[in-house]
């Protein structure tokens, strides 16, 4: 990601979950798996290399966004150097997206679009006993055949999520080697886990969803809490995000987790991500009362008719109400925006920023807009004659990384300066920092608050 010292230390690295879960399913299938979280180690090229001579594993699987497509394609033809016979898998959200332009690629030989558990069983069995041969029996995979990209039929979700087992954290670097970005956690260290699959109640435009759909599937609240006391217990978490694409979607389900983390007497901060249309004031202070410190909103704009375009299904009113509500009950508010949208403006933009200024939140990132594969709005650009080439994308975090597009009548140069002004306009002001100041209660909170400020001056 961030090429600067200080973009490094705000760089948000946690478990890899995907990568978890389908070394779980498999473990428990009898498998010999291990697993190489080469970003939290920081394995080199060469290292990686002189790992795949030691392990010499029969699949190797790789996990891919687009943003990290170019490091995989790298990764791949390490492994295909190293072990010719190898079988190398990609999956992610890279190959749901584009499953014919990545296996273009022929460092890849099976890719693996939609939920992957099963169709990882599935393909471990059928690869022992066929190799890769008769790949079209397998469902949810994508390959060559005779100079074709063949796609199979998708395999159906997973409709009863207890039925998983918890992700194998014990093949991943202990929870003390990660570090999430400085805004997400309260104390270290922090754990990530998911109690649901899927997002309901909007479209946004620039969300791809081809791996899970819009639909939305729960895990119980009794499976939650086991692996969050697994989590504690085991391997000594201090400090839990919820992941869930929107964990405040089923507000009855919302109560009765705060209602289980007093009936179990687990005294844990922890914070989530939701949509403003989805908490009301009582949620958020029961919320509050169950540990949770922070809620990250996607606000996206503060421009309605930016956010109609978007399809958020959010309105500027909502946008604010869910901020105030959170602010009153004792909630940090960290907000997502995204500016440089195809129906952004100057204006727009300045707007947004003057009005999450009004609105004092803790944490405020203005995203440079990226078309990601497989959105709404990478389709209707493409169509318009834009060419994205998935295999040199980098970091879309980074303000110093690539600018994918600019809104018409927006010059790149004059974009990215704005998106730096921007961040300091919003952090840099004598109010904001004395706020934070304020708010310092151990070593911990200032280390969090110096690498921030840090990364801000070094954008």
């Amino acid at each position: 990601m961030g090429s600067t010292k200080s973009m490094k230390g705000i760089m948000n690295v946690v478990q890899p979950l995907g990568i978890g879960y389908l070394a779980a399913v498999l473990e428990e299938d009898g498998y010999d798996v291990n697993v190489e979280d080469c970003q939290c180690l920081g394995t080199s090229h060469t290292e990686l290399a002189g790992i795949l001579a030691k392990k010499s594993p029969d699949i190797v699987g790789i996990s891919a966004t687009t943003p990290t497509f170019g490091n995989s394609i790298h990764a791949a033809s390490i492994v295909k150097k190293q072990l010719p016979d190898a079988i190398v898998v990609i999956g992610g959200a890279q190959v749901c997206a584009l499953p014919e332009e990545t296996m273009s690629y022929d460092c890849f030989d099976v890719g693996v679009w939609g939920e992957g558990e099963l169709t990882m069983l599935e393909l471990a069995a059928h690869v022992g006993s066929h190799g890769l041969t008769h790949l079209d029996r397998v469902k949810g995979i994508v390959f060559r055949h005779n100079g074709s990209v063949v796609q199979t039929e998708r395999r159906p979700l997973i409709r009863d999520l207890d039925e998983l087992p918890f992700p194998a954290r014990h093949l991943l670097p202990s929870l003390s080697k990660y570090h999430p970005a400085p805004t997400s956690y309260r104390r270290l260290p922090n754990a990530t886990i998911m109690t649901s699959r899927g997002c309901a109640g909007a479209r946004c435009a620039f969300c791809d969803r081809s791996g899970m759909g819009f639909g939305v599937r729960f895990r119980s609240v009794e499976s939650v809490f086991e692996e969050i006391e697994e989590l504690i217990e085991i391997h000594g978490a201090r400090d839990i995000k919820f992941f869930d694409d929107t964990f405040t979607l089923n507000p009855k389900r919302v109560f009765q987790i705060c209602q289980e983390f007093e009936r179990r007497g687990i005294d844990i901060p922890w914070c989530c991500l939701a949509r403003t249309n989805t908490v009301s004031r009582e949620m958020l202070k029961a919320m509050k009362d169950a540990g949770c410190w922070q809620v990250l909103y996607g606000l996206e704009s503060m421009d309605e008719n930016v956010l109609r375009n978007l399809k958020k299904l959010t309105t500027v009113e909502q946008n604010v109400q869910a901020v105030e509500w959170s602010h009153e009950v004792g909630i940090s508010v960290r907000a997502n925006f995204i500016v440089g949208t195809p129906f952004d403006t100057w204006e727009t933009m300045e707007k947004s920023l003057k009005e999450a200024i009004k609105l004092n939140m803790d944490f405020a990132h203005f995203n440079k807009f990226t078309p990601y594969p497989g959105c709404e709005l990478y389709k209707m650009l493409t169509a318009q004659g834009y060419h994205y080439d998935p295999a040199k994308w980098d970091s879309q975090h980074d303000m110093k990384g690539t600018i994918m597009y600019t809104p018409p009548g927006i010059i790149e140069g004059e974009y990215r300066r704005w998106l730096v002004e921007a961040h300091r306009r919003y952090y840099l002001r004598a109010g904001y920092i004395l706020k934070q100041l304020s708010k310092i209660r151990s070593p911990e909170d200032l280390r969090r608050l110096w690498t921030g400020f840090r990364a801000v001056m070094d954008l």
